[in-house]
């Protein structure tokens, strides 16, 4: 009876998450503050700890020699979404570069019931992914890079999966401007007992522009559009960012989805700071199209060495 209580529990918890029919949903959010806080544009996105996450080519192109850093997301504050990773990189000699991330997603308490509505117990589902990556550089503005995502999906008290993902992405960065590509989460399906489940695989196509406007004034645009192989739907973003002497960074974005994809649409404002290599980000948002995005907030903390 116990396994009859926790199989409806599975499917109804599985109805509410976006993009029924796929899994680990959180594989395509982003922990990177300063990523978000620009519309989601990770393709192109400034070399920093969070680079596995956005394109792990970034890495190899760095004027550092690695970074670390921490962040915190509240996703959809309405039910109390929690996304923590932590992520970092270092060089290996002139053309090489590794990775090493951890992210894990903490969904809200949920009511365990009996067929006629008596609740016997909670759960708490959990997600986390182990990630490893490498970059090489092809050439002085050109590399290349791929990461390896170990998922482990806990949904129910007797529902787990595991899934193995790869990420694949390119970097060209001539003189101010830069093209990324990457594909994200390919690889096998996750099976809680009750069947397959994709993984949030999408493509991502981007370009961006850097252009300094005195001694101490930049600005940084960036556009992104992507498609998700799983469910179909195609996605948008835009940000743009303002630089105070590579101290200040001021941050401005949006993203367009499809809600009917489980793809979220929201505008995104953040703030950075930065002092001897040490970096502190805050990202807010707004949701669209009735979102429950609205409020939801992401903090990071990083180390540039």
């Amino acid at each position: 009876m116990k396994r009859i209580y926790s199989s409806l529990f599975f499917f109804f918890l599985m109805c509410n998450i976006p993009g029924f029919g796929q899994s680990a949903s959180f594989l395509g959010l982003w922990p990177d503050a300063a990523t978000l806080a620009m519309g989601g544009t990770g393709t192109v996105a400034t070399t920093g700890a969070f680079s596995l996450y956005n394109n792990t080519a970034a890495t190899v192109l760095s004027d550092t020699k690695g970074a670390l850093g921490a962040s915190y997301t509240l996703w959809q504050t309405g039910r109390a979404n929690h996304l923590a990773a932590l992520s970092g990189f270092s060089m290996l000699g002139q053309k090489n570069a590794v990775s090493l991330g951890f992210r894990s997603y903490l969904h809200p308490v949920s009511e365990l019931s009996t067929p006629e509505g008596n609740v016997t117990d909670t759960y708490k589902p959990l997600e986390f992914s182990v990630d490893l990556g490498y970059a090489y550089k092809i050439a002085e503005n050109f590399s290349a890079g791929a990461t390896l995502h170990y998922v482990r999906s806990q949904m129910g008290p007797e529902h787990a999966g595991n899934a193995f993902a790869a990420d694949l992405g390119l970097l060209y960065k001539p003189g101010f401007l830069s093209i990324g590509l990457t594909a994200k989460n390919l690889g096998t399906k996750i099976n809680y007992g009750y069947g397959a489940y994709h993984l949030p695989a999408h493509i991502e196509l981007g370009t961006g522009a850097h252009m300094a406007l005195g001694d101490k004034h930049a600005v940084h645009a960036v556009l992104q559009g992507g498609y998700l192989l799983a469910t179909g739907g195609f996605t948008a973003g835009a940000g743009l960012e303002y630089l105070y002497g590579k101290v200040v960074a001021v941050r401005l974005g949006g993203h367009y989805g499809n809600p009917e994809k489980g793809i979220p649409s929201y505008v995104s404002a953040g703030l950075g700071f930065c002092l001897g290599g040490v970096s502190l980000q805050g990202t807010w948002l707004l949701g669209l199209h009735n979102s429950l995005l609205t409020n939801s907030f992401t903090i990071g903390l990083g180390w540039a060495f």
